[in-house]
C-alpha cells in the first residue's frame, strides 16, 4: 500500500484505519459538508476549519472550547466530488495524520470511505471511538430530517 507523503513530513511507519458509511445524500452534498468550513464543526469534534480546499492549500483547524487547540496542515488532493486528502499536525515537529475521504456515487446515494494514516499507534478500538461518531454525525448532517418531511406531508 502506498503511504501518503508531503513536503517536510519525516518518513515513519504509519498505522492505517479505514471506515465506510453509506448515505442517501448525493456525492455533491457530502462533498459540500466535507469542505464547508461552517459545517465541519458540526461533525468533526467541534473543530472549526479554514481552507480554500484546493490541492496544495493550507488548512487550519481550531477547537473553540477552552484553551484553543490548533492543528495545521495542507490539502494534498481535492478532486470534487470524489476524493479529498489532507494532512494535519499539532505542531511543526509533530507527526502528521493523513485523512483521505473517498466518495462513490451509488444508486441509493453515496458510499463514503475514510482512511486515516497516523504515526502514533492507536488501537482499533480507539480509532473507532474517535472516527465512527464523526461518520455518524456527518451522515446525520447530510441526510434529510425525516421528521420535517413527515410534517410537510
Amino acid at each position: 500500500m502506498h503511504r501518503p507523503t508531503a513536503p517536510g513530513c519525516p518518513i515513519s511507519p504509519l498505522t492505517s484505519h479505514q471506515f465506510a458509511v453509506s448515505t442517501i445524500a448525493e456525492p455533491a452534498m457530502v462533498w459540500a459538508a466535507l469542505t464547508d468550513c461552517t459545517l465541519i464543526r458540526r461533525y468533526l469534534h467541534g473543530l472549526a476549519a479554514q481552507s480554500t480546499w484546493t490541492s496544495g492549500a493550507r488548512l487550519t483547524m481550531r477547537s473553540g472550547d477552552g484553551p484553543a487547540e490548533q492543528l495545521t496542515g495542507q490539502v494534498l488532493l481535492a478532486d470534487p466530488p470524489r476524493r479529498l486528502s489532507y494532512l494535519l499536525r499539532s505542531g511543526p515537529r509533530d507527526p502528521a495524520t493523513f485523512l483521505t475521504w473517498q466518495l462513490r456515487a451509488t444508486p441509493g446515494g453515496t458510499t463514503l470511505r475514510l482512511q486515516i494514516d497516523e504515526a502514533e499507534v492507536s488501537t482499533d478500538d480507539d480509532a473507532e471511538d474517535t472516527w465512527l461518531p464523526v461518520l455518524a454525525a456527518l451522515r446525520s448532517l447530510v441526510e434529510p430530517d425525516p421528521s420535517r418531511a413527515n410534517r410537510a406531508s
